[in-house]
């Protein structure tokens, strides 16, 4: 019976306090983990890779629900309670928490990888969404490097000018 109760359960948190309620339930021996994301953002005016939490308002927490007091959860600084069905903790599958897990260390691993950068290749028709050049229509003429993009824009019906832009300022025309 020890070993059946013991797995991962959701602990949810207070708004943007993930990480000081980790650090705080694993201070009282807790282990704890919560994945993270990386998004590319536009924050005043410009574009940059934030690291955000996968699941806002939520960590998992590892424990044997029978034996470790899970009382103090409740009282535990950025922590709001343990997510219950009833008066029963849910229990989340061990499999997805280590998917969750290997995803993450691949995500990371590979260092430039931002979840939600968009594809482009060169020749594919787009159009620009925001910025100085918005609403004009170009070709992908070549990639730069991971987030910026060479354009190929038609200014007027006689003149074309190269444009290098954030791959976020595009997107693609069906």
């Amino acid at each position: 019976m020890d070993i059946y109760n013991k797995g991962w359960y959701l602990v949810c948190t207070k708004a943007r306090h993930e990480a000081i309620a980790s650090l705080n339930l694993q201070r009282q021996g807790f282990h704890t983990y919560f994945p993270l994301l990386r998004l590319h953002k536009r924050r005043r005016y410009l574009y940059q890779v934030v690291t955000e939490p996968l699941f806002p308002h939520y960590i998992f927490i590892h424990l044997n629900v029978e034996i470790n007091d899970w009382s103090k959860i409740r009282s535990t600084r950025g922590c709001v309670s343990l997510v219950r069905f009833g008066s029963f903790p849910a229990r989340v599958p061990d499999a997805l928490v280590e998917q969750l897990k290997r995803e993450e260390t691949l995500r990371f691993s590979e260092g430039h990888q931002v979840a939600n950068l968009p594809y482009f290749k060169p020749g594919d028709h787009v159009r620009v969404v925001d910025g100085i050049l918005a609403d004009y229509e170009g070709i992908v003429e070549m990639r730069n490097s991971c987030d910026r993009i060479t354009l190929l824009l038609a200014i007027t019906e006689n003149h074309t000018r190269c444009v290098n832009l954030s791959i976020n300022q595009i997107e693609k025309i069906n």
